[in-house]
């Protein structure tokens, strides 16, 4: 079992396209990040070996996790919660990009784990797209007091703060695009019925309010 990720599925933003376990994203293209490569390449990698050895491999490639976090070690997605909890940001970038609650990923693993016909298989794990600009809206919602980030932010005022914000530097190339995906494979094969964005995106918010972490 190999938990992968999206990034290895989506590659150069294409109109119109909404990407299933058949793309591969390009390691070696423009937009990739050091991070999209490891994981394209670290993939990659695993089928060859699969293959090789013969191997019963199967990849799960979740989408951007949300849910509810274990404890308060949590990594990059959750802290861009945080970061809008806080209302750090008075605009945000206009991304857009699908995500997945941590509950459903896990119960990818277990089913796919559970039925030895998912062996040679990738399996898309997502709820749907949201856009930067909306987690705002939909946060305000459970807490409406809360100043946070509803505004996308002009390309040109990106580029000036991304000469002193890594996090938006790294957002730049996908600027003005919505990724779609398809977890169509999950749902007939794996019989998974995903948490909705929305519900992903306020369990992990009330998760860090509760703990005083934003």
């Amino acid at each position: 079992m190999l938990t992968s990720s999206t990034v290895a599925v989506i590659g150069r933003w294409r109109e119109g396209h909404v990407h299933t376990e058949a793309d591969w994203a390009d390691a070696d293209g423009p937009p990739a990040s050091t991070y999209a490569r490891s994981k394209v390449m670290a993939e990659r990698t695993a089928w060859e070996i699969a293959g090789r050895e013969g191997l019963a491999l199967t990849a799960i490639n979740p989408a951007f996790i949300l849910g509810p976090p274990l404890d308060s070690h949590f990594g990059t997605s959750i802290g861009l919660v945080r970061r809008v909890l806080k209302g750090r940001d008075p605009l945000v970038p206009r991304l857009g990009f699908p995500v997945v609650d941590v509950r459903d990923v896990a119960l990818a693993h277990l089913r796919a784990l559970a039925m030895p016909e998912t062996a040679g298989e990738r399996f898309i794990a997502a709820a749907g797209s949201l856009w930067l600009t909306d987690w705002g809206r939909i946060l305000k919602r459970r807490w409406p007091d809360r100043r946070m980030p509803t505004r996308a932010a002009p390309k040109p005022l990106l580029r000036l703060l991304a000469l002193f914000d890594r996090e938006i530097r790294a957002s730049l190339p996908g600027v003005g695009y919505r990724e779609e995906v398809s977890a169509d494979k999950a749902r007939s094969l794996l019989g998974i019925d995903f948490i909705t964005p929305d519900r992903a995106l306020v369990a992990a918010a009330e998760v860090l309010v509760a703990r005083g972490l934003a």
